[in-house]
């Protein structure tokens, strides 16, 4: 019965699945026509495109608005985010396809990094770097800036469903020099997240994805998540530090990447806790950055899910959030 539903589930996505795959493909076929002076024009098309098809993707992006910034941002203001959002996300499919953001000076002249004294700091120690990102700006050229830049950098991933569109994104990252590792099996992640880290690698992963189990309750725009216990977990075992990384847009094609400095939680001994007080801090980053530009993260996500009470989680949100501070 359960394997009927779940055929059931496939064969109702793969029409659209399919339609834009094929709309991807079609995209980066003309994108080889494209002069780089177009290529913003073309991405806000796209974008308009996009934002009048994603019926399904704009109510969550709507729903997830309104329980995050609901209270201190009325409709208009929500509704421009969320357009301006869409508008985005086609500029973004436009640069990771065009030959102007595949070249490391091209790259450096578009993405300049602000705090890579912290990443090179973190480097020289000799165990590595955790850098703990969001689905904020367009975050993949976080992985094609290091790795054009000769950093080793790998990404644990969780793949789409449609498998074409999964290894179209594997390959787009082997472009740029970036290891890919999946998200499951979950023992075969942690390996290669360990192996990487123990070469004095950079791991980038994302600390904002809905987590079906397994996952610690954080508060995120005072709603209790459950957060990807990894990155946390990671530092603690190795040592490496851990780096909040953004990137945002500037204006036009140009963008800035930020290299926090690493968290720093005492250890207590209790490793539940450690974990907490980690995740916490990364997520109070999260959102202190989406909240100074809430129209650049990908609100399209189901982030609030499974979001619980406060009374079943047995916390009290913090007052005052808490920023990363340097490591000594």
């Amino acid at each position: 019965m359960e394997a009927a539903k779940r055929w059931k589930k496939r064969l109702k996505r793969g029409p659209g699945a399919w339609a834009a795959f094929a709309g991807l493909a079609f995209l980066y076929v003309l994108l080889h026509l494209v002069p780089g002076t177009s290529l913003h024009a073309l991405g806000r098309s796209v974008g308009r495109m996009i934002n009048a098809l994603a019926g399904p993707r704009r109510r969550i992006a709507s729903e997830n608005l309104r329980l995050a910034l609901g209270s201190s941002h009325g409709l208009q203001t929500r509704q421009r985010f969320l357009s301006k959002l869409m508008e985005d996300l086609g500029i973004t499919l436009a640069e990771l396809g065009h030959s102007g953001f595949m070249d490391i000076r091209s790259l450096r002249r578009r993405v300049p990094i602000q705090g890579l004294e912290h990443l090179d700091n973190a480097l020289s120690r000799g165990k590595g770097a955790i850098l703990a990102t969001a689905h904020f700006g367009n975050f993949p050229l976080i992985l094609a800036r290091l790795g054009l830049e000769g950093y080793p950098v790998g990404v644990i991933i969780r793949d789409p469903r449609h498998k074409p569109v999964a290894r179209f994104l594997t390959r787009w990252r082997e472009r740029y020099n970036v290891r890919t590792l999946r998200d499951k099996p979950r023992w075969a992640s942690v390996k290669e997240a360990l192996a990487l880290l123990h070469q004095n690698g950079i791991l980038v992963v994302h600390v904002d994805l809905n987590v079906s189990d397994g996952g610690l309750f954080v508060p995120f725009f005072g709603h209790w998540v459950p957060t990807f216990r990894g990155p946390a977990m990671l530092a603690i075992r190795t040592g490496s530090p851990l780096l909040p990384t953004f990137i945002r847009r500037i204006q036009g094609l140009d963008h800035r990447l930020t290299i926090h400095p690493p968290v720093q939680v005492r250890t207590s001994g209790d490793r539940e806790e450690d974990t907490w007080q980690i995740l916490l801090a990364l997520t109070q980053q999260t959102e202190r950055t989406i909240r100074e530009h809430p129209d650049q993260w990908w609100w399209i996500h189901r982030r609030f899910r499974k979001a619980r009470p406060a009374q079943e989680v047995g916390r009290a949100i913090p007052s005052e959030p808490r920023g990363p501070s340097a490591q000594p």
